[in-house]
């Protein structure tokens, strides 16, 4: 495995290509206003990174000279000079970057380009999978342990938590409400109602014995009050159909896989569209809208493509997985028309096999961190055994459950039904019936908003 470590406030190249997808902040505040901050015009840098406190942030800088006025927020550049986003006599703010093209260079993970990322090589990842079935697991477990003992964590994204779209989307409230000479206006909540937060449960299923493991976790959940999605890799294993019957019956989702368990459906543009047909006849036949990429394989420009409804492939922040990274947002967002819903929990294998963890206590704080800033909780864990198979681990993820269960303002819906609602509020106008009213609210001088859930009638 290559060694090198992320670097990312390296300055780098390149800007997204014309289709390139194009996620939005407006997609995700849903303001109902309609001030905007003045993003400075001018010569402009290449892509670099930008610094305040511990917001790394992608951006590029307008070389135009700053404007007078009140200093709101300043960014250190490379080579500790800083630029400065200003409150205009006006009262508008005057921003050197674009807010909207450092979100979408966040999450569609084109920041990459810009980082000295630990990961495989694509001539590794091809030997690995071509020997991966010949050697026993344990030989790879104890690889990969002996790797997360000596791998450096990145210092983005930080692992497990990464604040940077957070901080990007507060301060883009803030920034909006100071340009309309306001304190506070409203925004269509993140959740249906007054739900503080979302939070759902996805399991990948990588043999047949996980999914006959699967009613194990099933009844788990469905003792709490709870439902979650089980993705089977079509083309790896029998699927035993009496098996989804009973899961679909009980309120479960069956969701897709992938067809092999291995890097080939993004190897290459001609593997994936000799995939495609194949992938549509097994959504079909499992009843699936949703996708998972095996290992998390991918390319997010191609997502679209794929025969479902939504994609929950992208890592909030992983520095684990063969393919590491992360989009960094804790929240839903649209890659042309496509819902991803990333996954923001640390994966049970990275937590308890890899790491060795013997507790959820690291579940239970980004559950809070999640729950905090009103994102999505996103847990993915697998049935098979070495994973929530065994008992101990098992033990722990019921632990999750509990905490879940006990937080009455969580919403708990099944993934389709997210994905379902982050296009309704997409498409939304106004609030009113399932709209709730959020409320954005920023302090005179204050650089970062605060994002309230509705209040009470």
């Amino acid at each position: 495995m290559t060694t090198q470590s992320i670097a990312p406030h390296a300055a780098f190249d390149g800007d997204e290509p014309d289709a390139s997808p194009r996620p939005s902040l407006d997609e995700l505040l849903r303001p109902l206003i309609d001030a905007q901050p003045r993003v400075a015009a001018g010569p402009r840098s290449q892509w670099e990174w930008l610094q305040a406190g511990d917001w790394s942030l992608p951006a590029v800088i307008s070389e135009q000279e700053r404007p007078a006025g009140r200093l709101l927020h300043r960014f250190t550049r490379e080579g500790s000079s800083h630029v400065d986003a200003v409150q205009l006599d006006d009262g508008v703010v005057a921003l050197p970057f674009d807010p909207d093209r450092s979100y979408r260079r966040l999450v569609t993970e084109r920041w990459r380009a810009g980082a000295d990322v630990q990961a495989l090589s694509t001539t590794q990842l091809r030997l690995y999978y071509r020997v991966k079935r010949l050697l026993p697991r344990r030989f790879w477990l104890s690889l990969r342990r002996a790797h997360a003992r000596r791998m450096q964590l990145p210092a983005f994204p930080a692992w497990p938590f990464e604040p940077s779209v957070d901080q990007l989307l507060r301060f883009s409230a803030a920034c909006r409400l100071h340009s309309a000479g306001r304190s506070e206006a409203q925004f269509i909540w993140f959740w249906p109602g007054r739900h503080r937060a979302a939070a759902i449960l996805t399991h990948d299923v990588e043999s047949a014995d996980g999914l006959r493991r699967s009613l194990a976790l099933a009844d788990l959940e469905q003792e709490r009050g709870l439902r979650s999605s089980f993705n089977l890799v079509a083309g790896d294993y029998p699927v035993d159909h009496g098996i989804l019957r009973d899961l679909r019956d009980r309120g479960f989702e069956i969701g897709l896989h992938g067809l092999h368990h291995d890097r080939s459906l993004f190897s290459s543009r001609h593997e994936f569209e000799r995939q495609l047909p194949l992938l549509a006849d097994a959504a079909r036949d499992l009843g699936a809208v949703g996708f998972r990429s095996p290992a998390t394989h991918r390319r997010l420009e191609w997502l679209p493509e794929l025969p479902v409804g939504y994609d929950c492939t992208v890592p909030h922040s992983d520095p684990y997985e063969p393919q590491p990274g992360g989009c960094t947002s804790i929240w839903p967002f649209l890659i042309d028309g496509m819902v991803e819903l990333p996954y923001t929990l640390p994966q049970d294998h990275t937590l308890f096999t890899v790491l060795g963890r013997r507790s959820p206590q690291l579940w239970l704080e980004q559950l809070d961190r999640i729950e905090q800033r009103h994102g999505l909780v996103q847990c993915l864990s697998h049935p098979d055994r070495g994973y929530l198979g065994d008992a101990d681990k098992r033990a722990m993820y019921a632990s999750l459950l509990d905490a879940l269960r006990e937080r009455e303002q969580l919403w708990k819906p099944l993934p389709r039904e997210v994905a379902a609602w982050w296009r309704r509020r997409a498409a939304a106008r106004a609030c009113g019936g399932e709209f709730g009213r959020g409320i954005m609210r920023v302090d005179a001088g204050a650089a970062f908003a605060q994002l309230l859930p509705p209040p009470a009638p």
